[in-house]
């Protein structure tokens, strides 16, 4: 596909959105939606750094993959389609299975019960998840982390 394809839907999704950046973007995604050549323009110049990263998350033992990030991603959510046209409990879930072996079981997860917090600023309900034991090397590096900002905030 030709960079002039990409960059003419490019072109009209600014003039359409009569030059708002943000709806533009929302309009290019959604008509790579519907058009895989133009998914494929735009996404083109960036599979190496996709494949890269693919192939470094499926190369990462389980016990260092991040955990769901329900509460990053705004709460509960569940019910809203995003762009794609999956809800986000299905993105969620997909992002989580992605870089893993079929046979491989998703990180252990509870719910916190409707009666006790989670915590501090935890929405009612949230997923709550394990932290992993930090060892010596995750102690030295938060130690660091410390004083560079104690550093930086004496200057």
């Amino acid at each position: 596909m030709s960079n002039s394809y990409v960059d003419g839907k490019v072109r009209e999704a600014i003039l359409a959105a009569k030059g708002s950046r943000m709806n533009a973007q929302k309009l290019l995604m959604a008509w790579a939606v519907e058009d895989p050549d133009l998914l494929r323009g735009i996404a083109q110049p960036f599979l190496k750094a996709i494949a890269a990263a693919a192939i470094e998350r499926a190369g990462r033992p389980a016990s260092s993959r991040p955990a769901a990030r329900l509460a990053a991603a705004g709460g509960a959510g569940g019910g809203r389609p995003s762009a794609s046209g999956l809800s986000r409990d299905a993105l969620e879930n997909l992002l989580n299975q992605l870089g893993r072996e079929p046979d491989e079981q998703q990180a252990p997860q509870r719910i916190a019960p409707a009666g006790k917090s989670a915590g501090p600023g935890a929405a009612k309900g949230a997923t709550i998840h394990d932290a992993p034991a930090g060892g010596p090397n995750h102690e030295k590096a938060m130690m660091a982390i410390a004083k560079a900002f104690v550093a930086k905030k004496v200057r």
